[in-house]
């Protein structure tokens, strides 16, 4: 189980946001997790993303007949039209879509996960790996991180099964020329804990999980693999990354406020201004940030940092990832258990869903 990121200390003194009551859940809310022709499917669905558009969604699934394996789907949802990709074994995690959906990035394997990226268009799937691995250490599995717009990027990390060192050092590899680029040193403990990409791939944030002597906490980095500059962006107590905005300029992430209460916040990378958007913990956002998805007691809320205005978009319990969110807030993407979002979900398990507002 990977550790809390989360410690006690305080924030620094940061803006908050005033928003408006949340309003009723939309109407607009369909099952993304069904078969071709909408039969649903008898197995339980987790973990969707979205292309930008809308157009597309991707998810897990297990196997339908009862099997260990976990299946990766990518759903049209113009057509109604549910693809796998072709892979299915034990340990898949984590896929996401390109912005336009064309290529998937996801982690997998039958005995320790590695990453992989497979292009819809050309049918192709590669696995990374670094040609030349940083140290004589022992690499055994990897993840698949995160996918630039473009599909032309993809971070992911290497590691083994000794404590902190599962996801030890991060990677950037460039599908173009096939090369992969070191992000993160060494850490002598520690690992990674989640990474976001600009739109072009050029900037990179990620979470690094530390050891204190008070005990674990995450610091969250940024570097421009254009000048190769690395800085430290979280406020001084332990964060959970979000995400990076499309133009590499801001990065929304999770923290400790000043009362212990946990609370979400988007750092400007031109100013380094800090600003507190609101009270709990964000899960996506769009590419923009300006409309952030929140877990809420009463359920998913999508904040509009700019005019302040906040929809429920999934029910108490729901969850969703990095990637849940398309352009401009139109629609979300979920998880729940909740069988009374739409008819006829009577195979009592979990599945995606997607609001559109």
């Amino acid at each position: 189980m990977r550790p809390s990121l989360w410690s006690a200390a305080a924030l620094a003194a940061a803006l908050t946001l005033t928003v408006t009551p949340a309003q009723a859940a939309p109407a607009g809310t369909e099952r993304v997790s069904t078969g071709t022709g909408g039969v649903q499917l008898t197995a339980a669905s987790s973990g969707g993303t979205v292309s930008a558009d809308g157009r597309y969604a991707v998810f897990l699934s297990a196997d339908p007949t009862g099997g260990y394996d976990t299946r990766v789907y990518v759903k049209d949802l113009r057509t109604g039209t549910l693809t796998q990709v072709p892979e299915d074994m034990l340990y898949t995690t984590h896929a996401v879509l390109s912005a336009n959906g064309r290529r998937v990035a996801y982690s997998n394997g039958n005995r320790y996960p590695k990453p992989y990226v497979y292009d819809r268009v050309t049918g192709e799937t590669q696995q990374l790996w670094p040609a030349q691995l940083p140290d004589t250490a022992s690499y055994e599995l990897g993840e698949a991180a995160a996918i630039s717009a473009d599909g032309r990027q993809v971070a992911y990390t290497i590691g083994n099964r000794a404590g902190d060192q599962y996801a030890r050092v991060l990677y950037v590899r460039d599908l173009a020329t096939g090369t992969d680029e070191q992000i993160s040193p060494l850490p002598p403990e520690g690992m990674i804990t989640g990474a976001s990409l600009s739109a072009d791939g050029r900037t990179v944030a990620y979470g690094l999980l530390v050891r204190t002597g008070q005990g674990a906490v995450v610091q969250l980095y940024v570097k421009d693999r254009g000048t190769g500059e690395t800085r430290r962006v979280d406020t001084g107590t332990s964060a959970g990354l979000v995400q990076l905005s499309a133009d590499g300029s801001r990065v929304l992430f999770n923290s400790r406020a000043e009362d212990g209460t946990s609370a979400t916040y988007v750092r400007d990378l031109r100013t380094d201004r800090v600003q507190r958007i609101a009270d709990g913990v964000a899960d996506a956002a769009d590419s923009t940030l300006r409309h952030v998805l929140l877990t809420e007691d009463d359920g998913l809320v999508l904040l509009d940092r700019r005019t302040g205005e906040r929809h429920t978009v999934g029910p108490a319990g729901a969850t969703a990832l990095p990637g849940a969110v398309t352009r401009h807030g139109r629609a979300v993407v979920f998880s729940s258990t909740a069988d009374d979002l739409v008819p006829g979900d009577t195979n009592g398990v979990s599945d995606v869903f997607l609001t559109v507002r």
